[in-house]
């Protein structure tokens, strides 16, 4: 009884590195978001300098995922985790140190750094080292508790909007990153990465405080032997072969449009859009700015008890038509009636519910679907790259938001969302099968007889 009461306190404990990480993830994505009121009161800025400093952590981020695999390989997991957050830690000192543009440029560069590392090693870690019975609940788990990391940030943001600190609310990200920093030195490293770097020994310790049997030991000892055996050196080039074009330009066209709908230009500026919109007040665009993240986090929640039963596709296909015909709506406020006092709260109103069908449909969905479409020997190259150019479409869009809304206007920028939010739609509609409790192979297979219709 007590050795599986260490068991669970050793699983718990892997559950709660996941909720650091995944804060983290969320808590620095969101919190520029109430940043940007008053960080130029001290650093002044154009709207182009705006743009970088929001879409450095983007930039960062893909910096951080391209490096994170050969590091992880190399170094292991666990040590991935500890750079992760020790880079954290620098870009947080760097912030609270900054007094001008390009030291805050440079800061929230490696804050973006940490966050492509940690978005890549967490989850690689926690699928490497807990139970297989365990696994997809603590996965998704990490997704979950990104969003709450968005909420706890705007809720922050909230806290210090009367004072204006903006350095407060960076400062509070010393909090997870010091957690995940000092947890690392408790937990192991990955008996996967042990076993593949020929330290049997030590993997057998560290199955020995997950499993509760030898022969469940000698069991997962042998099938992580067998399954580096079968382990083939793939190209980049075969994503792209005949038999893989159609999933991988499918997959690759969802992971773009998904950050084409706007969501993080709306996550990372919306108390700006909110006071663009009519609503003076930094305190109550901040409040409107929180009650968006709550609502992501909430129906986040609905959709992962949602995707097994209604299924990907279903749930996919809802959501971005929501998504559509929310920002047809906020264009035509923005557009028609720009002065009216009205045009706040209505704006309010329509982001909450772009939040809404996005967190139930694309905010969910989009990577188990995904992931779903590639082969088992590609796979990992195939999420790495549908990763890469979502991360770069969020990028681009984050650094030139602004100056496209003063090009554009606000009415024009948000129809032009809704015009790649149907583009997604139709993807979706006429190449995205539905993947719910269908085999690897039977998902080949499809689209081995989508081929042989087109050739």
């Amino acid at each position: 009884m007590e050795t599986q009461n260490k068991r669970n306190m050793f699983v718990m404990c892997i559950a709660g590195l996941v909720s650091v990480g995944g804060v983290l993830y969320g808590y620095d994505i969101g919190v520029i978001s109430g940043a940007l009121l008053f960080i130029q009161d001290t650093i002044p800025m154009s709207d182009t300098q705006v743009g970088l400093i929001v879409g450095a952590v983007l930039g960062g981020g893909l910096l951080g995922t391209l490096l994170a695999g050969p590091v992880g390989d190399r170094f292991g997991r666990r040590s991935l985790i500890l750079l992760s957050s020790i880079i954290f830690i620098l870009g947080v000192v760097s912030i609270l140190l900054a007094n001008s543009f390009i030291i805050l440029l440079l800061a929230r560069l490696l804050l973006g750094v940490g966050v492509g590392v940690v978005a890549v090693a967490v989850p690689l870690y926690v699928s490497e080292i807990v139970p297989s019975k365990d696994r997809g609940k603590y996965v998704t788990f990490f997704q979950l508790l990104l969003t709450f990391g968005i909420v706890l940030a705007y809720f922050m943001d909230l806290l210090f909007t009367p004072s204006g600190n903006w350095r407060a609310m960076f400062a509070i990200l010393l909090i997870p990153s010091l957690i995940l920093f000092f947890g690392m030195f408790i937990l192991p490293e990955t008996p996967r990465w042990l076993i593949a770097n020929n330290r049997l020994d030590k993997a057998k310790q560290v199955l020995r405080r997950i499993c509760q049997t030898q022969s469940e030991i000698d069991h997962d000892v042998q099938e992580i032997q067998n399954s580096l055996k079968e382990i083939r050196k793939e190209t980049w080039g075969e994503l792209f072969t005949h038999e893989l074009l159609l999933p991988s330009l499918v997959a690759i066209a969802i992971a773009i449009f998904n950050q084409l709908t706007g969501i993080n230009s709306f996550l990372q500026y919306a108390p700006l859009i909110l006071k663009n919109a009519g609503i003076s007040s930094n305190f109550v665009s901040m409040l409107g700015s929180a009650g968006i993240g709550v609502l992501n986090f909430l129906f986040t929640v609905i959709a992962i008890t949602l995707i097994d039963t209604l299924g990907r596709r279903p749930l996919l296909l809802m959501g971005v038509a929501g998504v559509i015909v929310s920002e047809i709506f906020l264009g035509c406020v923005n557009f028609y009636m720009p002065n009216s006092p009205n045009a706040g709260i209505l704006s309010l109103i329509g982001l909450l519910f772009y939040i809404m069908f996005f967190a139930i449909g694309p905010g969910v969905v989009v990577w188990l679907a995904i992931s779903e479409l590639f082969p088992t020997q590609v796979r990992g190259k195939g999420i790495a790259i549908c990763l890469f150019f979502n991360s770069l479409a969020s990028t681009l869009l984050a650094t030139f938001f602004l100056p496209l809304m003063k090009f554009l206007g606000m009415g024009q920028t948000y129809w032009l969302f809704a015009t790649f939010s149907l583009c997604y739609f139709l993807v979706v509609f006429f190449f995205l099968p539905e993947t719910k409790a269908r085999s690897l192979e039977e998902i080949q297979h499809y689209f081995f007889e989508k081929n042989r219709e087109n050739v």
